[in-house]
């Protein structure tokens, strides 16, 4: 068990999910991973006993004054005990809400050209729907590119999207990092129609126009996505995988999941446990300014895999995510490693 301080968290500010009920209207929950929170932890009232202070709110707004001063309060707890603290900054577009230097911020959405040296990257929520094992595929002659998931949007939206991406683009010719931010419905599109264009990959795309991982926008009975979804990444090779709305993807740790090998557009990610993880042996990384190439960068994996290696890749992935990227593995990891560390800050 981990013995952690966690305050009582600030007035007016949304907690991190683990200690609350998840919202109604968030979809397929049945095979979530423990809460870490509540099966490997001992809140403990004396800081001097803990290994660690967590501050148990969710701060996707920039921090009001209030806010600034309940973290440097526990921050300068921390300096006086030798304690790490710890808060969460979990959303899409999160990456530029600033904290007190001295504290690690655990985000889903980072950015390597302006993540601070005590950001971390932590995977997204997602089900473990292979508890009881993965299928292995064979080689076959071209291998299978598969998405189903929110790849358009409906009318007015597009033309949103479009506008916002057209800024980005603009402010690109300053900075070239702006690309970057584009929404991931066009990084799918470009990788989709680049693969859908190429002799080197067959495909299967289940393209739809809302976000089904919500009640309020899912456009199919919720049974029916999620089958085809699961479906969809069981039955393909490879899984087109690009950013949200914010910098990461749901998709990425849900193909590894299920032991299948996602196609990252690499739009300066920053992914989690980077220097525990080898990457390059279980996923396609292809760099933003080359996403039309795609079907190429999944030709140069593959080929170079004998029917053995890549069999044995597809267990690499699956046993990747069940050690280090289910939700509570990637805590147990990260706690085990900065409790430690000396933190004389």
């Amino acid at each position: 068990m981990f013995r952690l301080y966690i305050p009582e968290p600030l007035a007016d500010v949304p907690v991190a999910h683990w200690f609350e009920p998840l919202p109604e209207h968030v979809n397929y929950t049945k095979e979530l991973p423990p809460n870490f929170f509540e099966t490997e932890v001992e809140r403990v009232s004396d800081v001097s006993k803990a290994g660690a202070i967590v501050l148990p709110n969710n701060f996707k707004k920039p921090l009001t004054p209030e806010a600034r001063a309940y973290v440097k309060r526990y921050a300068d707890l921390g300096e006086r005990k030798g304690k790490p603290v710890c808060a969460f900054s979990l959303g899409d577009f999160t990456d530029g809400v600033l904290f007190d230097p001295r504290v690690y911020v655990l985000r889903f959405s980072l950015y390597t050209d302006t993540a601070g040296p005590r950001d971390i990257s932590i995977p997204g929520l997602t089900e473990d729907n292979a508890k009881s094992g993965i299928t292995v595929r064979s080689k076959q002659e071209r291998p299978l590119v598969s998405f189903c998931g929110m790849g358009d949007l409906p009318g007015w939206r597009s033309w949103l999207l479009h506008m916002k991406n057209l800024g980005f683009e603009a402010r690109a010719l300053l900075n070239k990092h702006w690309r970057a931010r584009k929404l991931g419905v066009y990084w799918r599109q470009v990788a989709m129609r680049a693969c859908s264009r190429s002799p080197l990959v067959d495909t299967h795309f289940i393209v739809r126009k809302t976000f089904s991982g919500s009640s309020r926008t899912i456009e199919l009975d919720p049974a029916q996505a999620r089958t085809e979804y699961l479906d969809s990444i069981i039955n393909s090779d490879f899984v087109i995988a690009p950013k949200g709305d914010g910098n990461y993807s749901n998709r990425f740790f849900k193909t590894l999941c299920l032991g299948r090998i996602p196609v990252l557009t690499d739009t300066n990610v920053v992914l989690p446990l980077e220097d525990v993880i080898d990457y390059a042996l279980i996923a396609v990384r292809v760099p933003m300014d080359r996403v039309r190439e795609t079907p190429a960068y999944i030709r140069e994996f593959y080929d170079a895999l004998t029917n053995e290696e890549w069999e044995q890749r597809q267990r690499l992935a699956r046993a990747t995510f069940e050690k280090y990227l289910r939700q509570d593995s990637f805590l147990r990891h990260f706690f085990t490693k900065i409790l430690q560390k000396p933190h004389h800050i």
